[in-house]
């Protein structure tokens, strides 16, 4: 408790504050160029998180005021300008973004939604000179288990070999494939001993700069946004808690004076939320099968650039009164990205398939049985066939535990 509740200068938090809320700012600033907006827009279907199908994207201008108000708010809440107001509009509108277009989800944009959480809960906007160490604590938490779980999902036989880098390399026009294995061992040892070194102050230089290297090489390499950017930000914040102050000493008044701070009320449900962010990562290991191949328990667990695939998917409509019996190809409703998170993703076939029971229904009057065929390619792979024959898709229920109508691994 004493490790806690101790004094440290606020300066970090200053800095954090400031540097999340303009990072996260720009990631949706990078997003809109890009073209994410037509991906909330374009299409009248969207992939959505179970238990979330009811919240649904704006009309093409209302999602031009989400993403200008969010981003507003990013930039508020690093001025510490109506920091509350903004702080809570800068969550609900990175989490409801997150929550609209399943296709979208990105690790790092999970992780900003946490990040975004608790600027919204912590005391971030105080110019006290310190504050209580667990809040620190809190936040390099994020980042630790974002390293650890990376890491321990390196250690599978693809990864290893240097297959999944190779492929990662050559689709962006990398034809050394003799540097595949290399990259691949380098990126999981990193990313297993990065937080251990950074926790030791004699290593933590050495740790630090091997994180620079490997996030500016990301960058380069793989693009990913603000991640990288982000991720050296809060790999920073490992040092002595007063380092900032060095560059900004006129903006956080230093008093000396030491405060006793106590836990918030709340204490028993952070212990609870971090316990939660520790075993769901976790929970891909009560899924049989492969996770590379079934998808099942692979977000939320920062399973990062481990998997590309590739291949296609048909469905097979037939009406059960005439038998007449229609081929749907999945393109004529859905944007690129929504079809290539479609191959190889069962919860996304099988919600896609409900739609177009739905839709039959409605348009048509049909009651209909709904069969689809997926035949996936993992990381360069040859296509294999996903799903079982037989199987009507219009009567198989969304949920938590394992899809029955699968393969667990390619046949």
């Amino acid at each position: 408790m004493k490790t806690l509740l101790r004094p440290i200068d606020n300066a970090i938090l200053v800095y954090f504050r400031f540097f999340a809320g303009i990072l996260l700012a720009w990631e949706l600033v990078s997003d809109l160029m890009q073209g994410a907006l037509r991906e909330y827009t374009t299409s009248d279907f969207h992939f959505s998180y179970l238990f979330f199908d009811w919240i649904r994207p704006w009309s093409e201008w209302g999602m031009v005021a989400h993403f200008s108000l969010t981003i507003g708010a990013g930039i508020f809440v690093a001025f510490n300008f109506c920091y509350r107001l903004s702080s809570i509009l800068l969550f609900l509108g990175y989490a409801s973004l997150f929550l609209m277009e399943k296709a979208e989800y990105i690790n790092h944009i999970y992780l900003y939604t946490l990040v975004a959480f608790w600027l919204m809960v912590l005391p971030l906007n105080k110019k006290r000179g310190e504050a209580p160490a667990w809040i620190l604590y809190l936040l390099l938490f994020h980042i630790s288990i974002v390293y650890l779980f990376a890491g321990i999902a390196k250690i599978n036989p693809d990864w290893l070999s240097g297959n999944t880098m190779n492929h990662f390399l050559m689709s962006r026009g990398w034809n050394k494939p003799e540097w595949g294995q290399y990259l691949a061992w380098a990126g999981m040892l990193f990313d297993l001993l990065v937080v251990p070194f950074l926790l030791i102050r004699f290593t933590r230089p050495l740790a630090f700069l091997a994180a620079t290297v490997f996030h500016v090489s990301n960058a380069f390499m793989f693009g990913l946004a603000t991640f990288p950017w982000f991720a050296l930000m809060m790999t920073a914040m490992f040092f002595d808690p007063s380092w900032p102050r060095r560059f900004y000493p006129k903006l956080i008044p230093f008093n000396k004076y030491i405060r006793f701070f106590r836990l918030p009320a709340l204490t028993p449900l952070i212990a609870l939320y971090c316990i939660l962010q520790v075993l769901i990562p976790l929970r891909l290991h009560l899924y049989p099968g492969d996770t590379l191949w079934t998808e099942e328990g692979h977000m939320f667990a920062w399973r990062m650039k481990l998997r590309a695939k590739s291949g296609n998917v048909h469905y097979f409509v037939k009406n059960k009164f005439t038998q007449e019996v229609r081929i749907i190809s999945p393109q004529s409703y859905l944007t690129p990205k929504q079809y290539r998170t479609l191959v190889g993703r069962p919860d996304q076939i099988l919600q896609f398939a409900h739609y177009l029971r739905d839709e039959f229904k409605e348009t048509l009057g049909w009651s209909v049985e709904i069969r689809a065929s997926s035949m996936v390619g993992v990381n360069g792979s040859g296509l294999k066939e996903m799903i079982k024959q037989g199987v009507d898709l219009a009567q198989e229920k969304r949920k938590l535990g394992p899809y029955s109508w699968i393969y667990r691994s390619p046949k």
